[in-house]
């Protein structure tokens, strides 16, 4: 193996490129009303575009649980949420607080409970 580092007929693999000081990409839920679908996104980019329509996309939080495609009460649950101003991050830091609604006839009845909620981002 020394004689073939030698002439150079041995190539040596090269350590990976890897910045100790920076951690894996941090990816937040994004979510486009058309198409019915979500991406992890980055979250520093001021203007997402959904892959297949080209339509902006909303972004819901890091515990976004995406509804199936074909789950229409859900998804429109979920619009409702989010054009209230609620974003769906973690219960760890807040747990006693009232968890977002499971049904689209509850969600009403929630924003209107839920003024301060700590997860309602903007008041719309």
């Amino acid at each position: 193996m020394a004689l073939r580092r030698a002439n150079g007929s041995r190539v040596l693999p090269s350590a990976p490129d890897v910045n100790p000081t920076r951690s894996s990409d941090y990816l937040i839920a994004h979510a486009c009303f058309g198409c019915k679908k979500s991406w992890k996104m980055l979250p520093d980019e001021k203007s997402h575009v959904c892959p297949q329509c080209g339509q902006a996309v909303s972004i819901m939080g890091r515990s976004f649980k995406v509804p199936k495609k074909n789950d229409s009460e859900q998804w429109e649950k979920v619009r409702k949420l989010w054009e209230a101003g609620f974003r769906f991050y973690s219960y760890r830091s807040h747990p006693d607080v009232e968890p977002l609604p499971e049904r689209l006839s509850e969600v009403d009845d929630f924003i209107v409970r839920n003024p301060g909620h700590p997860f309602r981002t903007s008041r719309q």
